[in-house]
């Protein structure tokens, strides 16, 4: 596998066992920690996102 592929890989196994642990934490945590530790989840997938983003376009092989 090139290289480009196995990042791509790992950062949708990193996105993937966050949102899991975003959603857990709704679950577990009592309300207002919940919310925040679930946001924080989402906002750290969206910078992972953007950052996929540009290595898909601009990572050489």
């Amino acid at each position: 596998m090139s290289k480009k592929k196995t990042i791509l890989i790992i950062l949708w196994a990193v996105i993937a066992l966050i949102a899991i642990a975003s959603a857990v934490s709704l679950i577990v945590f009592p309300r207002w920690k919940a919310f925040f530790l679930a946001g924080s989840g989402v906002f750290l997938m969206l910078n992972l996102f953007l950052s996929l983003f540009f290595i898909r376009n601009n990572f050489k092989d």
